[in-house]
């Protein structure tokens, strides 16, 4: 019989399935599960045939496959199908870590060659839907959309700050509808340490391509600059990006990380994401800050 182990049935509804499609696809019956998340989309580490996949469900597949043809996330070793047209993609395990600010520092070069080779890589942007313009207001604007979407459904929880973040949304539309210029990327769209990985034998990977879109490149040059690169840093990392250093797309970046801020600070669709209400005041420490001008509040390592 095969083993596996057993969780929560509300975030792993595929588990079965999944099970029948590794005992198809390496012809091994014998699997255990691992569940390394409890937010975000259903995902699954299996344990069989002598080595470990990771697996996730409901990925746009092409993506992965063509990060993974580039070597810019790890290889992708089978794709299927479930019942209910569910998307599966299996990964080999890769043992590794998230980049710490030393190893963003450490490792400036090929994270800044990873994100303009995806940026301008002309088979990924013909696979991803295009814009509706690729005016940057217009890319903002609809960011801002989305983001007023997400934050009307839980600002009801937050009524001590709900207010405030409301007035500070419409200062943000205001900035965006000022912004100038063209020329939509292939944006990533959740840049953080979370979905940066570090092999232990050096291979640098770029995971969770969920979000890609075309966009405005501020996207994500302002929240992994911000984050995780101090003022004196940035240049270099521009330059090897293959950007210019000016001060529109410094705004830009500005503005569209103060819309990341609150994003990720709202459950993601289709996701296992719960809003912390208790937390959220404290939350807004990135938010605050950003919109004030000021630099990172963590301070870069």
């Amino acid at each position: 019989m095969p083993t596996h182990n057993s969780t929560n049935s509300d975030h792993a509804p595929h588990q079965q399935e999944v099970l029948m499609f590794l005992q198809r696809q390496f012809a091994t019956h014998q699997w255990e599960f691992s569940f390394p998340h409890s937010w975000g989309k259903e995902t699954y580490i299996a344990h069989g045939n002598g080595h470990s996949y990771f697996i996730k469900l409901g990925a746009p597949l092409v993506n992965y496959q063509i990060m993974a043809s580039l070597g810019l996330t790890p290889p992708v070793i089978a794709t299927g199908v479930m019942e209910d047209s569910t998307s599966l993609l299996a990964q080999p395990y890769v043992d590794g870590r998230n980049p710490s600010w030393k190893d963003f520092h450490l490792y400036l070069d090929q994270i800044a060659s990873i994100v303009g080779s995806m940026h301008h890589n002309p088979e990924l942007r013909r696979i991803l839907a295009p814009p509706h313009s690729e005016r940057y207001h217009v890319l903002g604007l609809e960011a801002q959309v989305h983001l007023r979407e997400k934050w009307d459904r839980y600002k009801v929880l937050v009524p001590g700050v709900a207010e405030w973040v409301d007035e500070k949304l419409d200062q943000l539309t205001e900035g965006l509808e000022a912004v100038e210029g063209t020329g939509a990327v292939v944006s990533h769209n959740d840049i953080c340490n979370a979905n940066w990985l570090i092999s232990t034998d050096g291979q640098i990977y770029l995971i969770d391509l969920d979000a890609m879109s075309l966009d405005d490149p501020a996207s994500d040059l302002g929240a992994i600059l911000w984050w995780y690169y101090p003022p004196k840093l940035r240049p270099r990392f521009m330059e090897i990006a293959g950007y210019q250093n000016d001060e529109q797309l410094k705004t830009r970046m500005r503005l569209r990380m103060a819309i990341h801020c609150l994003d990720i600070l709202l459950p993601r669709e289709n996701s296992f994401d719960r809003f912390d209400a208790d937390n959220f005041v404290h939350s807004l420490a990135d938010f605050r800050a950003i919109l004030a001008g000021e630099e990172n509040p963590q301070g870069y390592g």
